[in-house]
């Protein structure tokens, strides 16, 4: 925190007000098996729905699940035809960058399931494999097996896809989206009822042009954004002015005192009114005279 203060005492003091499990991987609990803070999922979901967004109710109803029902069966052909394994390609790609730095780490055994590792730098691991922990916490936050844990397991003569959270194997994704979107016929096909036919509201439209863009939260950066409501570029707040005669911060070089001893806009009040004045007001006399 002393270091993060010194370089920006605004984010310490808004950290400071969070408990530390909101953005501290230390502090993370290990029951979700994911160490990321944010993965952005609404974000993502609130991109791919912006063209249904500006639709009436069941336009966009409609769009929202012809669209899942597409995106759940690319997922699952992409699982059946061309993930091999195991794993998921990107499980598999962190587990073998994890496996890159197994020369630096010596297993030393304690039993069969408990392992010390000595690393190169100095530092000492325990590592559980029946637990599937580590005491640098990374297998249990991110349920995949860290370098400590791999070079345990290898010593085993085990293999470390093996010692992978049941959450991230290819058995489980194939479950995930197993569910499929039923298809429906046309609404001309649609059996007709004595019922009367809902009505729009009749509230009328707002004046103005109708944004795609989401609301943003309190804690949220307000930027520009696109016609697709893209965030494209952060909005124009400068809160550290910089003075161009003396260098300084929190000001500029017209309200500078340390230059000059005062301010320009007090010797500005101070000077006498120019010619340009004095001539505006002889126009406006003979205008009327």
């Amino acid at each position: 925190m002393q270091e993060m203060r010194d370089m920006s005492a605004a984010a310490a003091d808004w950290f400071a007000n969070k408990h530390p499990s909101e953005w501290s991987k230390s502090h993370f609990s290990e029951r979700p098996t994911c160490d990321m803070l944010m993965h952005n999922v609404c974000e993502s979901f609130n991109s791919y729905i912006l063209e249904a967004r500006d639709k009436p109710i069941i336009s966009m109803r409609e769009w929202l699940r012809q669209w899942m029902m597409t995106r759940f069966q690319e997922c699952r052909d992409r699982a059946h035809e061309k993930w091999k394994g195991k794993h998921p390609p990107k499980i598999r790609h962190i587990l073998a960058t994890n496996m890159e730095t197994l020369g630096s780490c010596i297993p030393i055994k304690s039993n069969n399931r408990l392992y010390q590792i000595d690393c190169f730098d100095g530092s000492q691991y325990a590592v559980d494999l029946e637990l599937r922990t580590c005491s640098c916490r990374s297998w249990g936050l991110s349920g995949i097996p860290c370098t400590h844990a791999c070079s345990a397991i290898l010593q085993q003569k085990l293999e470390p896809g093996d010692f992978v959270d049941e959450c991230y194997s290819l058995e489980t994704y194939k479950k995930v989206y197993a569910p499929h979107i039923m298809p429906i016929s046309d609404a001309n096909e649609w059996a007709h009822t004595l019922f009367i036919a809902p009505m729009p509201p009749s509230f009328g439209r707002k004046a103005g042009r109708p944004t795609n863009a989401r609301k943003l939260g309190h804690d949220e950066i307000e930027g520009k954004r696109n016609r697709k409501g893209r965030l494209v570029s952060l909005k124009g707040k400068q809160t550290d002015f910089k003075c161009r005669k003396c260098r300084g911060s929190g000001h500029n070089s017209r309200t500078c005192t340390e230059a000059g001893g005062v301010s320009s806009q007090s010797e500005n009040a101070d000077q006498p009114q120019g010619p340009r004045r004095q001539k505006l007001k002889v126009i406006f006399f003979n205008f009327f005279f």
